[in-house]
């Protein structure tokens, strides 16, 4: 039996898997158990568990990642060791999978990955080597990556068509499931609640901030930016709170008139002016008023000191 509880044997190993993106189209998620299952049983090793870090980057240190890093941190229990289905699947940075690998190495515990003949001996030279490779490329290949993407964006900015994930009270169109995004509009539902939270601020700028609007959010159980988009996505919810912070930044971004943002500031049309995207939650006198509300109103800490 492939798949049992940790006995202490010297040969439970954590299984790891990762993918950036799940798509319902793709095979990967099965063929990485697959791999993964064959490398164990290889060496003669059974998996305790699973470490599945599904919609993670590779960028993403594997002693953060949501899955992996409680195992790595000493916080999930014992195990002997980690498989992966490839060294990139450990990370897609040669510092971070060094990093790992040296942690096995130095803690005697394994570490096997799929298409390696046993577990990776990094106090030999040659299997140093060949593991320091394998993670060079998969870094090569995520810096490809990274530029294909940027090229994309650039492109598609330069379109007028906006990229990444809608801003907060927003949402894409599409005329075709999983095809590019046809228009932008306001959600029904999230562009209300920020459209009630501007007018009570601008109704008692003194009693009413950002700070006492995300306590009131968050009694009345709205769902958070980062929920609302999970949920979007059909993703589920992570019971996260809404932040004054957060929803100071959102009040006061230039998304919210309805404009193609990048990099927090509105992207700027071949005749100067910003790309509108569609209509904003609110006109610009509202939208200069409230940021009026918002920066003008000075914390109690930041009053100055009489001499």
């Amino acid at each position: 039996m492939i798949e049992r509880p940790y006995g202490g044997c010297g040969k439970c190993l954590l299984g790891v898997r990762r993918l950036s993106r799940v798509k319902l189209a793709t095979s990967s998620p099965e063929q990485q158990r697959e791999n993964v299952l064959a490398a164990a049983g290889a060496v003669g090793a059974h998996i305790i568990g699973w470490a599945d870090d599904w919609e993670v980057s590779g960028a993403t240190d594997p002693v953060t990642r949501p899955r992996l890093g409680p195992w790595l941190r000493d916080e999930k229990g014992p195990y002997d060791g980690l498989v992966a289905a490839a060294v990139d699947r450990l990370g897609r940075n040669v510092v971070d999978c060094l990093n790992t690998g040296y942690k096995m190495r130095d803690e005697k515990r394994m570490l096997v990955t799929y298409g390696h003949d046993g577990p990776w001996e990094l106090d030999d030279p040659a299997d140093e080597n060949r593991f320091t490779m394998e993670a060079w490329g998969a870094q090569m290949q995520l810096r490809a990556i990274q530029r294909r993407n940027r090229d994309a964006t650039v492109k598609i900015r330069a379109a007028g068509r906006p990229k990444g994930k809608p801003s907060y009270g927003f949402q894409y169109v599409r005329k075709v499931m999983g095809g590019k995004v046809d228009h932008v509009e306001p959600h029904p539902h999230a562009a209300e609640v920020l459209r009630e939270v501007a007018r009570r601020i601008l109704a008692d700028p003194e009693k009413v901030t950002a700070s006492s609007e995300a306590a009131r959010l968050n009694r009345a159980g709205e769902a958070s930016p980062a929920d609302h988009l999970a949920t979007m996505y059909g993703k589920p919810a992570g019971g996260r709170p809404w932040s004054p912070p957060s929803l100071k930044n959102i009040l006061l971004s230039e998304a919210t008139p309805g404009y193609l943002m990048h990099q927090h500031k509105p992207v700027l049309g071949k005749d100067g002016n910003p790309v509108r995207l569609c209509e904003g939650l609110w006109d610009r006198a509202t939208h200069e008023a409230l940021k009026k509300a918002i920066l003008s109103r000075r914390a109690p800490w930041g009053a100055q000191l009489e001499p």
